[in-house]
């Protein structure tokens, strides 16, 4: 038996909640860094980024669209064990027109867990409908996120 497990997880990327870039200069505003398209990027913002439906809506579109049948064939369940748990961590960014691109997986997950599980969670997060995007000092702005995605597999025998 396999279930997935995710949590309202969803968070900003941990970097100092004051800093931004303006005209060579650091100042403080959550500013990242720039995208591949130009665009400033926050993590520390007025409004941020979020799904249709809010965190629950983002919990039901995980839950609905994981192949959790992934994880029985790429689990292994310890002997004497009643369960195994594998964990993948995406970072990702919305744009500020609200589209998932530049959606990473973490090098832990990359050297502990199984490549179909990490292309499954690779998969569904980009696969998105579109965000609500982050709003920062009157304007759409990208925003940084991370979401851990938890596959379980559970011994069935008893």
């Amino acid at each position: 038996m396999m279930a997935v497990l995710v949590g309202n997880s969803l968070k900003a990327q941990s970097f100092p909640a004051d800093s931004a870039y303006y005209k060579d200069s650091l100042y403080h505003f959550g500013f990242v860094g720039f995208n591949a398209k130009g665009d400033s990027i926050y993590t520390s913002i007025q409004i941020e980024a979020s799904f249709p439906g809010g965190l629950k809506g983002w919990k039901t579109y995980l839950e609905h669209n994981l192949d959790v049948s992934l994880g029985d064939r790429y689990i292994k369940v310890p002997t004497g064990h009643l369960y195994a748990k594998a964990t993948i961590t995406v970072t990702f960014q919305v744009s500020k027109e609200g589209d998932i691109f530049d959606a990473q997986v973490d090098s832990v997950s990359i050297a502990t867990v199984h490549k179909k599980l990490v292309a499954e969670a690779l998969r569904v997060i980009k696969e998105s409908p579109r965000w609500s995007p982050a709003w920062q000092n009157g304007h759409h702005v990208a925003y940084q996120a991370k979401q851990s995605i938890n596959f379980i597999a559970r011994n069935t025998l008893d």
